[in-house]
């Protein structure tokens, strides 16, 4: 357990540590201007917190739907799910939410990459999706171990009865992937920046993934509360996901070299229609699923 409790920590600290000497490394650094906006955080943020809230949905429906096929009475709601009866295989269906978004994130990277030249802003909503499929999924692997009574501790250990040598494997893998993935997601974020802007100066790079992914994630993890309440001890659930994914993203941006632009509108004007989706959104996880939808 020690060795996986130090890889937590390298995944929580080393971006970190990354990131501010890094930031001390260029902030006497001049830059380019234009770089970025608060219409680009804005935008970002808008979209960043309906992909979270579509991911959690999807995972809670599977998780519901995984149960329903067992013959077990389930309930959908905003923020959990419930059911009754018994089955012997219910343990392993607690694994079914996670593995359902990790697999809907790799589609939506497989959309992303048809997506490339579109200049719609929804490119970036793609985009978000495949993030928060991947970053809400791969985690849950890691807590598995430290944790067996989360879902997928139940589906690994309680089930699958997995031995302890193959859940340390599982789990530092999960961790290495984690950091990997979003190290490459960086670089996405990176192709939405103006093509007038100089990418070749470190310290755009770092500037821009400052408002594209970490002041859209601070914004998009508020907006998310709403969604997540009651009860109020929901509402930490995207901030958990913010530290676990986004330091990489954000200490990683000067890495990538010979970043491939393609024109988008994400820097222009602030959109009205995601968000009115997020509110539309907001309405029907209230007044629909936090009363609970039987299946």
């Amino acid at each position: 357990m020690i060795i996986v409790q130090i890889f937590f920590a390298i995944l929580l600290l080393g971006p970190i540590l990354w990131g501010v000497r890094n930031w001390a490394k260029y902030k006497k650094a001049s830059a380019p201007e234009g770089i970025a906006n608060y219409t680009t955080m804005i935008n970002s943020s808008v979209l960043y917190a309906i992909a979270f809230n579509l991911i959690f949905f999807l995972q809670e429906l599977f998780l519901v739907l995984g149960k329903k096929a067992l013959g077990l009475e389930a309930i959908l709601y905003h923020n959990n799910h419930n059911w009754e009866g018994e089955h012997p295989m219910t343990l392993l269906m607690q694994g079914s939410g996670a593995l359902a978004i990790f697999l809907i994130g790799l589609i939506c990277l497989a959309i992303f990459h048809f997506l490339k030249n579109s200049k719609s802003i929804w490119k970036l909503f793609v985009l978000w999706l495949a993030f928060h499929g991947l970053v809400q999924s791969l985690p849950q692997v890691a807590v598995a171990y430290l944790d067996p009574s989360t879902d997928v501790g139940e589906a690994l250990v309680g089930y699958l009865n997995l031995s302890q040598p193959l859940q340390i494997i599982l789990a530092l893998s999960s961790i290495i992937a984690i950091a990997m993935v979003n190290i490459w997601f960086s670089r996405q974020l990176l192709e939405f920046v103006s093509n007038d802007v100089d990418l070749n100066n470190p310290k755009a790079k770092f500037m821009y993934i400052r408002f594209i992914a970490v002041g859209a994630a601070i914004i998009g993890s508020l907006l998310i509360v709403p969604f997540r309440i009651p009860p109020i001890g929901q509402a930490i659930t995207p901030f958990i996901i913010f530290v676990f994914s986004i330091p990489w993203i954000w200490a990683s941006a000067t890495v990538s070299k010979h970043i491939r632009r393609t024109s988008n509108r994400i820097n222009e004007n602030i959109y009205w229609s995601p968000i009115v989706f997020l509110v539309l959104l907001l309405i029907f996880f209230q007044l629909v699923l936090a009363p609970g939808v039987e299946f």
